[in-house]
């Protein structure tokens, strides 16, 4: 397995969604919420420990942050009344990931650079290793092999001048997104690194350093290798400018320096573990709480993944199948299914589909949920990180867009993906024993089964047949006499309403700039089914408590 590249984990980790809630006060003579009492950033590393076995912890891997809200987040509650009937407080609810593990440290001291060096953590149960810092205040960082050049960094908006909050897009754009972005990507090219292994005849984790020996030669002779601290010429540490002072390296130095003459803090998380599995409700005991701000915690899920390692045969398969993927991008399924893997905190995408177009370059679509899950555009800051993610694992001779320009030159009008919102409406016949209300409420629900926006992608038709089969099994439908789809409304049933907003080429005919844009329906169907566009574009029912309209006969 190591042959082919594949590390084998010892331990993993339970992984768990937690539900953090503060309370904020309600103003006094509005009654509305007072948001500035929400803690905007409660930092990374959080404990919760099990409520029946203690020594079972969990940390929070992000921050969090009550000031953004999400697709998945009911981000503030109905307000609780005092006895005059009047708003008192609020409670803001954020779902953090958390993962089963205790944070801890360890200090060494190295003198003579040795090459390859190991460093015994001294621990079977490593989760991560999340920071590395030498006696000079420099940071190494993990890669996956040495040879590796750039690591992805990310930078928090709280440390990035350009931004105020999660929600401002900073350089990318001007405008304010409408989904928070905490983090921006960004790849760096880095030297000091290391790569963590098990070793399987100590049974503890080492993490292991490159071969490169760096020096300054002055005059013949050799000073300390550029870890040291201290060493300067002009005012300038020689370790950050190592290209410009003739600094000569020994071997490979794409494998790496290694370091000398400093020490190296490591900071890592251990735990995991198959018996570091819980049931739902049982984190509900804060260890550190944050100073200053009262929270509640508690897993409404149970947490899952927790292992002791793999089989002989789970790792006989596993490697094989790393090695045939060998991190690339080759078809247009390795593209979509690598940008719906970016880590939410670079921004959500929620829907994505590549195309090749004439010439060989690859357009990608997306499109993002808001908080009430419904699509938006992607945020042109979630598109930069998008493009800055995948480009580690595209095809050198991939060109890859995101997006489109419906504007012009001197007024552009940036799409991230084609939505199309549409209403539903239905005549049905019933069964005169059945209760009409109630087999009408029966059939919206099983519209909005049918149209919920998890089962829609780009380039999806629609069946309107197995909709038809899914209404006539309910109890006291006894047939359909009209079901369709519409984005123009008539005075029966949607008051001369517009469902769209732009036409397909952007320009703004609607009112509502909520949806979408337009498509006709009519010509599209065929046989019972709606057929996709030939732009990629994904159907949305946007408001089924809105916009599905019918009638029981």
């Amino acid at each position: 397995a190591e042959f082919l590249g594949y590390k084998a984990p010892h331990k993993t980790p339970s992984v768990v969604k937690l539900k953090v809630e503060t309370t904020i006060s309600a103003d006094g003579t509005t009654g509305e919420p007072v948001y500035g009492e929400a803690p905007s950033s409660i930092d990374g590393g959080l404990q919760i420990a099990s409520n029946i076995n203690s020594e079972v912890i969990f940390e929070t891997t992000d921050e969090i942050d009550f000031t953004a809200s999400g697709s998945n987040d009911p981000i503030i509650s109905p307000p609780t009344l005092d006895s005059n009937g009047e708003a008192s407080s609020y409670t803001l609810t954020r779902y953090v990931r958390a993962v089963s593990g205790q944070t801890k440290t360890k200090t060494f001291n190295i003198t003579s650079p040795t090459k390859f060096l190991e460093l015994d953590l001294g621990v079977d149960n490593l989760v991560e290793i999340i920071s590395c810092v030498d006696g000079s205040g420099q940071s190494w960082y993990e890669v996956d092999y040495l040879s590796q050049d750039k690591v992805l960094k990310k930078t928090h908006y709280t440390d990035d001048s350009t931004r105020t909050d999660a929600y401002d897009q900073g350089n990318a754009s001007s405008n304010v997104s409408s989904i928070p972005i905490p983090y921006v990507a960004n790849y760096i090219r880095v030297n000091k690194k290391f790569t963590t292994k098990f070793d399987e005849d100590t049974q503890t984790y080492k993490a292991c350093f490159g071969n490169g020996l760096f020096r300054f030669s002055n005059s013949g002779s050799n000073v300390d290798p550029v870890e040291q601290a201290g060493v300067t010429i002009n005012g300038t540490n020689i370790a950050d400018v190592p290209s410009a002072l003739g600094i000569v390296t020994g071997n490979n130095p794409n494998l790496g320096e290694t370091p000398s003459n400093t020490s190296l803090t490591f900071t890592y998380r251990v735990g995991g573990g198959a018996e570091s599995n819980i049931q739902a409700g049982e984190l509900t005991v804060v260890n550190n709480p944050p100073a200053g701000v009262s929270i509640t915690v508690s897993n409404e899920e149970p947490s899952s993944g927790g292992t002791d390692g793999q089989t002989v045969d789970e790792i006989k398969y596993n490697a094989g199948a790393f090695f045939a993927s060998q991190l690339r991008c080759v078809t247009k399924e390795d593209y979509q299914s690598r940008i719906l893997s970016l880590p939410q905190k670079f921004g959500s995408i929620a829907k994505c589909y590549v195309e090749r177009l004439d010439g060989g370059t690859l357009l990608v679509s997306t499109l993002s949920y808001n908080q009430d899950k419904q699509l938006v555009q992607t945020p042109q800051l979630g598109s930069q990180n998008v493009g800055t993610y995948i480009n580690q694992f595209r095809m050198i001779n991939d060109q890859v867009g995101f997006g489109f320009d419906l504007g012009t030159e001197d007024n552009p009008n940036l799409f991230s993906g084609y939505v199309i919102n549409f209403g539903v409406r239905f005549v049905v016949n019933y069964d005169r024993r059945s209760n009409p209300t109630e087999v009408k409420l029966n059939v919206i629900q099983v519209i909005k089964d049918f149209f919920k926006i998890e089962k829609m992608q780009f380039k999806q038709s629609i069946n309107l047949n197995d909709l038809q089969y899914n209404i006539l099994g309910l109890d006291g439908v006894i047939g359909i006499k009209e079901l369709k789809l519409f984005q123009d409304g008539n005075n029966e049933y949607a008051s001369g309403r517009q469902l769209y907003y732009y036409k397909g080429d952007g320009e703004v005919i609607g009112t509502d700039s909520n949806y979408g844009f337009k498509y006709n329906f009519d010509n599209a169907i065929k046989d019972g089914v709606i057929r996709p566009t030939v732009s990629p574009a994904v159907f949305e029912l946007r408001n089924p408590n809105q916009d599905i309209y019918g009638k029981v006969i």
